[in-house]
């Protein structure tokens, strides 16, 4: 087989010659692809694939079948999922040939056909998309989202899908796969990357279009496509179709600009808005913007027009209806709903509660869903309104007017009858405008479109182009100047003129007349000037005739028409200034006319000064007077300059009046005008030249603007100026500036005056009802009494006992009772309770209930503050006022009934606690008589106590009290009667009474009455009676003998009689010789630890060990166990192991010796074990840990052990010197120096910080990326700290260690593993220029600041490791510093907005706008836990700078353009391509590149810092400038 190339060169051959199986080929048949074929054979077909990195051809294998014979036929499905073979013999047999098949979320499958193509399927419903790569790319991923829109990516192009269309797009792209796809529109796939939004239409190969924008939310994005077509045609073109694209999208440039744009046309329109846009959304035809801002205010936005419209002022919910363009919007409890959108003032208003949900369209009705709570209601729209909308925007405009009759008159309905008339006209539709000129009542305009209706139907096929039709519709549109085009083109001269005439424009009838030179024309000129003068019209008469250059005629019309200026202006531009007498009259007319500075001018050209100077002054043009009496009477010039002034003031012109004024040397008027002309420091000079007197006057109301005004500190200083310090006084107080208002009226007033003024004034702040103002006036003057006073009268009691808890703290109790008396006299019972409380007598405010018959308000009361009991006491008082069954019940009611007997059973009342049982609560009966019982017997009245006990069924307890009497008659009394089993118990009870009286005889007698022998015995043992003991037990006892015996000699033995080591031994063998092995071994168990030494203890227990081991076998592993512990307890660990040892229990022989700490006995014990050898010595190991016993585990070569010792006990000293001594490794001192760093972040950080980095710095880090979050806490510690923090620690010398360390720690992790973690390359750069920065502050000058504020400007990007307010501070004062006022203002405004952010602890206040160009400073939403600067006074100081520069028009408060930044000090700002300086972090141009170190830097930057330090700043080594 040969593949050639189209010039028929070979391009792979493949030679199956020496293959014996191999035969004849057939057949072949291409995938639909055409990257594979199968190739037919003898039994069997070859497949061979096209390789696309290599672009040849692979054989990928041979499918052989027996028995196939030869492949006569082969096809592949369309798809490329199924082959069918064909053979010689009839066969056919079709196969799967897909490369792979997988499934996706159990909801679809996918087949991989080829690499470029995969078939898609759903398999709930079997619907399949083929997804296949028209370029020939391999799919490398496929997602599907929403469970309907298929993704896949391939290494060049995306492939975009919509299962329910079954549209495929495919397009170039080269992104990461970081996009992010939004599927809000079911036409369009938008894909954000980078910042740029991209529109892909599925179906289409192409971007439909990009935009930029970072708002990629549904409520701040629209996209329409195709939903209504746009109008394509002209208006004068009604019947044409609406067809064509139109694909618009509606985007946000900035939270306060809109972007509308015509994807097809790639027109823009701009909507520039004062606040931030939060909803915006097109309409279904794209040409109109509903978009609402941050303050809820609603506007629309005609994109043809470019007209903006304010709908609502408060707007919580707005959407389009679903296919028109109605609005429905909610405002409070108001729907609004603009049937007509055009038309923004016409809104039809509805009631609701509840907000709005959604609008439901469907079945020819539109609802309006609002959730009102509980249930939902809905809302019915007119939808014959919505459907005119509609037809309108279609252009049906009989549908319309179908629509619109079915309507009875309103302003909605009348706002569309407009709108029609308005697009019938626009279209030339003229029945259509007839009929609406006719609903809407306009008769004149209905029958005028009549007419020009019946021109139309006369015209015929011409219709609507015929002239007279046109003409008429000009006319209408009041186009005259078209009208008369139309009609004179036609020869129509006298309907020209009579047109004009119609409208009374004889002027252009006229000159149509003379243009077309009509015969008539000079009839017609004559007879419209007789008109004109017939109808006392002489103004147009007269310019008619002074068109005629007729000018004496003219002047004359003129002043007969009463318009003498005119005249003088004919006169004036025609210069027939000659004509005295002409002048005179025209004067004398201007004088008449109250012209008079016009008479003026007249005369003063007839040479009339006087009369002309009078004329000016009646005229008021003072100007011309002023520079008439200069030229002639000089004498008049101050009078008329004060006259001037005086006249301007009266015109409210009194700005200009002062220099007037001053002119004319009136300094009290010009004082006066500069008061009201608000010109308060030009009038302040002016009072300078007063004396003190006059002046006082004017100070005052100086005072007072800027009193007014709020410069407080002027306005004292005019009040002192005159002499009014009082008012100065009252203005302090009055703005609650009480310091000042003190410090003022003690400069200039008597203390006795203060108070009297103070007092005063609070007395009126009393009357005015400003209490607070009051108070704080007469704790001024040191007068609380006077505002107790005050608040008592107005009934405020609150802030009475307020000021006598501050002021009069031993009255305050006196003070609550005897509010709480007074507002118990007047009935306040709540307000009572509240003081009776405050006064710590709650029993008087349950009592002052009790006596109102509030019983309920007493419970609480009571339970509130004396608890469960005090309630029910209060409840058993109520029921006992109640009485008898009605108190009963009330109990009941209450649920009290039970605690109400209780009460009263605790309180002795037990007659009306068996009332009340008997009534209620029959069950309570016996505790009720035993309770009385109880009381009875402590007051001594046994026998009525007896019956109550009796009653209670309770004979045991009437028994009990006998007894505890000693009254042994009625005790056996009661017992023989009411409890028979009782009577034992008497008797042993009498028995001790009489053992207790040492009546031992007695007392035997009646414990053998009682049959209780065994008390007998225990009584003789217990008094040491050993010979009645025996004798007791020999007669009643004789089982017991053996056990009193042993009891008689230990008590010997604990007397010193016999208890001797040689006692416990003489008994013990005694036993042994009788053989008694069990009592032998008990005999030398009796001895105790407490009655002899460890070392005869041990003795004595290991000769019943003996005997247990030897003759009482069953007893031994008891008797080992018990011995054993007993061993312990006396600290014979060593002893106890051994007896273990011998019993066959190693372990546990081990185990003791070593709780006993017996470590040799314990090695030699587990000695031949290695089990129990290495236990041994982990314990041993364990122990001196826990001992910490360094020098121990040294011994024992566990020196890592003994450095956690050490470690975990703080010594640090002793931990470096025990490394120095052991030469430890490096790696070991990092990992203790990384330990004590971890120890100091645990304690709190702070300025522990300091010595954990130093620590780090000398003994070295561990190269580990678990340590990660302790070198993140450290750096973030160490640069996130305040300025105080910075000014006590050594900040500069720490974070220059740190560096150091980061570096350190980088290097080696690189060496090792060949990169770097992300984020510790973050924490080493921000530490690096953190460290740079202060060695260019350090060395200073004016290259050094040079430095540090691009440093400054670079350490921006690391304010997620720095604080961001740090950054942006630090940043801002240098370049504050440097005169980089726009940079300093930018920056310090983010610094405030910062600050204001972090004291509100919402990061949504930052407006980021600002900064969205800078590419190089991250937005970060986690504030900083405090200021950088912790005074406020420091915050502020910066607040004032920014808002002085913010007035400043010099100032650019923006950042300039990315591409005018490169080289300036802006540069930092932006990211860049070129490579990073490792001095400055700024861009380095290539020309300026130095390869220094395995670092790049600016060569000049370098320069410059090595020649200070002397050293690489990258990698610390010595180096010298390289000029």
């Amino acid at each position: 087989l040969a593949w050639k190339h189209q010039d028929g060169g070979v391009e792979r051959t493949f030679d199956y010659s020496n293959d014996p199986k191999c035969k004849e080929f057939s057949c072949a048949a291409f995938n639909p692809t055409g990257e594979s074929v199968v190739v037919g054979n003898f039994d069997s077909f070859y497949t061979y694939t096209l390789n696309n990195r290599t672009e040849t051809w692979d054989d990928v294998g041979v499918k052989s079948v027996p028995n196939l014979y030869t492949v006569t036929a082969l096809a592949w499905k369309h798809d490329g999922s199924r082959l069918a073979v064909g053979a010689l013999t009839g066969v056919l047999d079709q196969y799967d040939a897909c490369i792979r098949r997988s499934r996706y979320k159990g909801k679809f499958e996918f087949t991989y056909v080829s690499l470029s193509q995969v078939i898609v399927k759903r398999l709930s419903n079997g619907t399949r998309i083929i997804l296949k790569s028209l370029y020939g790319c391999e799919i490398t991923k496929i997602n599907i989202f929403q469970d309907r829109y298929v993704i896949g990516n391939t290494s060049e192009t995306l492939l975009l899908g919509d299962l329910e269309t079954l549209k495929l797009s495919e397009v170039q792209w080269h992104a990461p796969g970081k996009e992010k796809f939004v599927f809000d529109n079911p036409s369009v796939c938008m894909v954000y990357h980078a910042g740029e939004l991209s529109l892909i239409e599925y179906g289409c190969n192409e971007v439909l279009g990009s935009v930029r924008t970072e708002h990629i939310s549904g409520h701040l994005l629209s996209v329409r496509i195709n939903e209504r077509p746009p109008r394509q045609a002209s208006p004068d073109d009604p019947n044409a179709p609406p067809e064509g694209e139109n694909k618009q999208i509606a985007y946000l440039l900035d939270t306060q600009t809109i972007n509308v744009k015509d994807l097809c046309a790639q027109a823009n329109a701009t909507v520039n808005h004062d606040s931030k846009v939060d909803w915006l959304e097109l309409n279904s035809r794209g040409n109109l913007l509903l978009f609402r801002d941050k303050r809820r205010h609603l506007h629309l936005y005609d994109t043809e027009s470019q007209t903006r419209h304010t709908l609502l002022n408060f707007c919580t919910y707005v959407q389009w209806v679903p296919e028109s363009d109605v609005v429905v919007a909610q405002n409070r409890s108001n729907l609004c709903v603009w049937y007509n959108i055009h038309a923004p003032d016409q809104v039809t208003v509805h009631q609701i509660r509840g907000d709005v949900e959604e609008i439901e369209r469907g079945d020819g009705r539109t609802e309006v869903i609002v959730d009102e709570g509980i249930s939902a209601a809905s809302y019915l729209l007119d939808e014959a309104l919505i459907q005119f909308g509609g037809a309108i925007d279609d252009r049906d405009y009989v549908k319309a007017i179908e629509i619109l009759e079915t309507l009875e008159m309103s302003p909605e309905a009348e706002g569309m009858w407009r709108q029609l008339s308005d697009q019938a006209m626009a279209h030339s539709h003229i029945a259509i405008a007839e009929r609406c000129a006719a609903a809407l009542g306009d008769v004149s305009r209905a029958r005028y479109l009549h007419r020009v209706n019946k021109k139309v139907t006369e015209a015929g096929d011409i219709g609507l182009d015929h002239w007279s039709v046109r003409a008429s519709m000009a006319i209408l549109q009041k186009d005259l100047r078209q009208a008369e085009d139309v009609l004179l083109a036609q020869g129509q001269t006298d309907d020209t003129i009579a047109m004009y005439k119609t409208v009374h424009q004889f002027d252009e009838a006229i000159a149509v007349a003379e243009s077309r030179k009509h015969p008539d024309a000079t009839r017609m000129r004559q007879d419209y000037f007789q008109h004109l003068l017939d109808t006392r019209q002489e103004e147009k008469a007269a310019m008619f005739k002074e068109n005629e250059q007729d000018y004496d005629k003219a002047i004359s019309l003129y002043l007969q028409g009463g318009l003498p200026a005119k005249a003088a202006n004919v006169i004036k531009t025609r210069n027939m200034m000659g004509n005295t007498q002409l002048l005179d009259r025209v004067a004398t007319a201007l004088t008449s006319a109250g012209l008079h500075d016009r008479a003026g001018e007249f005369y003063e050209e007839m040479d009339q000064l006087q009369r002309a100077l009078d004329s000016y002054q009646k005229g008021n043009a003072y100007r011309q007077a002023v520079e008439l009496s200069r030229r002639h009477f000089p004498s008049q010039v101050v009078e008329l300059q004060e006259a001037w002034g005086d006249w301007l003031v009266s015109q409210k012109q009194i700005d200009m009046a002062i220099n007037h004024y001053i002119e004319a040397n009136c300094s009290t008027k010009a004082i006066e005008a500069a008061l009201n002309a608000r010109q308060w420091v030009k009038a302040a000079q002016f009072i300078e030249n007063l004396d003190t007197e006059s002046a006082k006057p004017y100070h005052k109301q100086l005072a007072r603007h800027y009193e007014e005004s709020k410069q407080l500190e002027q306005a004292e200083k005019f009040y002192v100026a005159a002499q009014a310090t009082q008012l100065a006084v009252e203005m302090y107080t009055k703005n609650n500036l009480w310091e000042k208002a003190h410090k003022l009226a003690t400069s200039y007033m008597s203390e006795r005056e203060v108070g009297m003024l103070y007092i005063s004034q609070a007395q009126r702040m009393e009357a005015q009802g400003k209490l607070k103002e009051a108070e704080r006036l007469y704790l001024t003057v040191n007068e609380p009494d006077l505002a107790i006073n005050m608040y008592k009268k107005q009934r405020k009691y609150d802030a009475m006992v307020r000021l006598v808890a501050s002021y009069r703290k031993e009255l305050l109790k006196e003070t609550h009772q005897f509010l709480a008396q007074h507002l118990e006299s007047e009935g306040n019972l709540r307000e009572a309770e509240h003081h009776y409380c405050e006064a710590g007598e709650w029993l008087s405010a349950v009592n002052m209930y009790r006596s109102n018959d509030v019983w309920d308000e007493a419970i609480r009361v009571a339970k509130l503050h004396g608890g469960v009991n005090a309630s029910k006491r209060v409840a058993y008082a109520w029921a006992l006022a109640l009485g008898g069954e009605a108190g009963a019940k009330l109990l009941t009611k209450l649920g009290l009934i039970e605690p109400a007997i209780e009460y009263a059973m605790e309180s002795g009342a037990f007659d009306h606690a068996f009332e009340l049982a008997r009534s209620s609560l029959q069950r309570k009966l016996p505790e009720i008589h035993l309770k009385h019982a109880l009381y009875l017997e402590d007051e001594e009245k046994y026998n009525e106590a007896e019956d109550e006990f009796i009653n209670a069924n309770k004979p045991r307890e009437a028994i009990d009290m006998y007894v505890h009497q000693q009254d042994w008659a009625n005790a056996m009394r009661v017992a023989e009667t009411y409890d028979p089993s009782a009577v034992s118990d008497v008797y042993v009870a009498e028995a001790r009474a009489a053992a207790d009286r040492n009546e031992y005889p007695r007392a035997e007698e009646l414990f053998l009455m009682a049959s209780k022998p065994e008390l007998a015995l225990a009584m003789y043992q217990d008094a040491q009676m050993w010979h009645e003991a025996l004798a007791l037990t020999q007669t009643h006892l004789p089982h017991k003998l053996a056990e009193v015996n042993m009891a008689y000699q230990s008590a010997q033995a604990s007397r010193g009689t016999g208890g001797s080591k040689t006692d416990f031994l003489a008994t013990g063998r005694m036993w042994e010789n009788s053989k008694q092995w069990s009592n032998a071994v008990d005999a030398y168990l009796n001895a105790r630890k407490d009655a002899l030494p460890a070392d005869e203890l041990e003795e004595i227990w290991e000769c019943a060990v003996r005997i247990a081991r030897t003759e009482l076998r069953s007893r031994y592993p008891e008797v080992v166990m018990e011995v054993t512990r007993r061993l312990r307890e006396v600290r014979r660990h060593e002893a106890a192991a051994e007896i273990l040892r011998e019993a066959q229990q190693l372990e546990s022989a081990v185990e003791c010796a070593m709780q006993g700490e017996c470590w040799e006995k314990a090695r030699e014990l587990a000695q031949g074990q290695r089990a129990l050898e290495d236990r041994v010595e982990k314990a041993y190991q364990s122990f001196l840990v826990n001992a910490e016993n360094t020098d121990g585990l040294l011994e024992l070569g566990h020196t890592d052990a003994a450095l956690d010792v050490l470690a975990k006990g703080k010594e640090w000293d002793r931990l470096w010197e025990m490394t120095t001594k052991n030469r430890c490794a490096a790696p070991v001192l990092a990992k203790y120096a990384a330990v004590r760093m971890q120890q100091l972040l645990d304690e709190g950080g702070g300025r522990r910080l300091d010595e954990g980095v130093r620590t780090l710095f000398k003994y070295g880090a561990p190269a580990s990326l678990q340590y990660m979050d302790m070198y993140r806490d450290v750096t973030k510690g160490v640069l996130g700290r305040n300025r105080v923090q910075e000014e006590e620690a050594e900040q500069a010398r720490t974070v220059e260690c740190l560096r150091d360390v980061l570096y350190k720690v980088s290097t080696a992790l690189k060496g090792s593993s060949g990169g770097v973690d992300p984020e510790l390359e973050q924490l080493l750069m921000a530490t690096h220029y953190a460290n740079l920065f202060n060695k260019c502050q350090t060395e200073g000058g004016r290259d050094m600041a040079e430095l540090a504020t691009k440093i400054s400007i670079t350490l921006l990007r690391y304010n997620t490791v720095i604080p961001s307010d740090k950054v942006f501070y630090q940043a801002g004062m240098i370049c504050k510093e440097q005169n980089q006022t726009n940079l300093a203002f930018v920056l310090l405004n983010r610094y405030v907005d910062l600050t204001e952010a972090i004291e509100e602890g919402d990061a949504g206040m930052i407006d980021n706008a600002d900064f969205s160009a800078a590419t190089n400073v991250p937005f970060t939403d986690v504030l900083p836990k405090w200021q950088y600067l912790p005074e406020e006074s420091e915050r502020e100081g910066v607040r004032d700078w920014v808002l002085s520069v913010c007035m400043d028009a010099s100032v650019d408060a923006a950042l300039p353009p990315e591409g005018q930044a490169q080289g300036t000090i802006y540069a930092g700002l932006y990211a860049s391509d070129l490579a990073t300086c490792i001095v400055t972090g700024f861009p380095v141009a290539k020309r300026d590149e130095m390869q220094v170190n395995n670092s790049v830097a600016n060569k000049r930057d370098w320069n410059l810092l090595v020649s200070k330090t002397k050293a690489c700043p990258w990698t610390g080594k010595a180096e010298s400038p390289a000029w």
